[in-house]
């Protein structure tokens, strides 16, 4: 270990050791990323240099590298700013989490408020002297840029597991079992830098969000404790991968299996429904466009995920499908809840329960 304090470097001996090293921004390998002007969007430092060079150089031109939820979000803060704002996306689509036609709401939100999107198209390098100054893209054009944002996801810090000799899961994450415990069973971790059991795939996934960190976290203090005293250690329970955000006025929300799960895992005998309601009655004051897409088992038709998109309001029904993909519901009883209504709050039907009902016809 390395004193930061001093810089002096220690040995310290472990009953029990904790990793807890988290993830960073994928930066990529290209030519001109280290120019100024060039910003990761990961740690709380980013977000302090990034305003300072905003407040100080006052770009005029921002490209964002990667359209996931990170680049979606800033792409609206760089708006906001007054800048001219270029979403550069290596896939076909962004938010590529969400299925295609979902994901396309996105696209047309952002293209609604001024931000240009460009697809299915790959950075090359970037140009600049003193500062980036273009983005040259894999079809021979550039994008000019005098700010650039890299957000094309995070990898886990598994540095010190990899020197440790522990097990990797799926993308370099260390492998833990249900109680947190990596192959070392002295060694425990938690966080970003690990695997997380998905409970509707019934399998180990990296899904670094921030309550799982916490959850884990949790759990493996409580399971240190447990083990300390000699005690029945506690299985974490899973997560289902859910995920919301906002951009301009749409609200984004996915729990569970959608497609792109079903295609990357060869899922079978799922289905799916999608509806357009309202977020409020129709009548009534900032009612907006809600869109809710179910997926279910065909012959069980039990829910397993689900994806909302729409203005305000849309976003925390996603809870409610949470619940009824973590407790195995069928479309009928979600169907038959008893939910709230009032008007400046939600339509007599709610959109869950139209969604539900729509599924139930097939």
């Amino acid at each position: 270990m390395r004193n930061l304090q001093d810089g002096m470097y220690l040995e310290q001996g472990y009953g029990i050791l904790v990793l807890a090293t988290g993830a960073r921004a994928v930066m990529p390998d290209l030519p001109g990323i280290d120019l100024p002007g060039v910003f990761p969007m990961k740690e709380f430092q980013d977000g302090i240099d990034l305003k300072s060079f905003l407040e100080n150089q006052k770009p005029g031109k921002a490209v964002i590298i990667g359209g996931g939820y990170i680049g979606v979000e800033v792409a609206e803060s760089f708006r906001g700013t007054g800048m001219d704002v270029t979403v550069v996306e290596a896939l076909p689509r962004i938010m590529a989490i969400m299925d295609d036609d979902m994901s396309l709401l996105v696209g047309a939100e952002l293209k609604k408020n001024g931000v240009e999107v460009i697809t299915g198209r790959k950075v090359i390098g970037l140009d600049g002297d003193t500062q980036v100054r273009a983005v040259k893209l894999d079809d021979g054009t550039s994008v000019e840029a005098d700010c650039v944002l890299v957000s094309i996801g995070v990898a886990p810090n598994n540095e010190m597991a990899v020197t440790a000799g522990l097990e990797l899961g799926p993308r370099g994450a260390i492998q833990v079992d249900r109680y947190q415990r990596t192959s070392d069973p002295h060694i425990f971790a938690a966080g970003d830098c690990c695997t997380v059991y998905h409970r509707l795939l019934c399998r180990d996934v990296f899904i670094p969000l921030g309550l799982t960190a916490n959850r884990q976290g949790r759990m493996c203090g409580e399971n240190i404790v447990l083990e300390m005293r000699g005690e029945k250690l506690k299985p974490f329970p899973g997560v289902i991968g859910t995920a919301v955000t906002r951009v301009f006025g749409l609200e984004i929300a996915k729990t569970g299996i959608g497609q792109v799960e079903v295609d990357r895992h060869g899922l079978r005998h799922i289905s799916d429904v999608k509806i357009k309601a309202r977020t409020l009655p129709g009548y009534f004051p900032g009612s907006s466009d809600l869109w809710v897409k179910l997926f279910f088992e065909d012959d069980s038709r039990v829910i397993v995920g689900g994806q909302i998109i729409g203005g305000p309001g849309s976003a925390l029904r996603i809870n409610t499908v949470v619940a009824a993909a973590t407790k195995g519901m069928r479309l009928d009883e979600l169907y038959t809840l008893d939910t709230a209504y009032a008007p400046p709050i939600s339509p007599v039907w709610d959109p869950l329960l139209i969604a539900a009902r729509s599924a139930m016809k097939r």
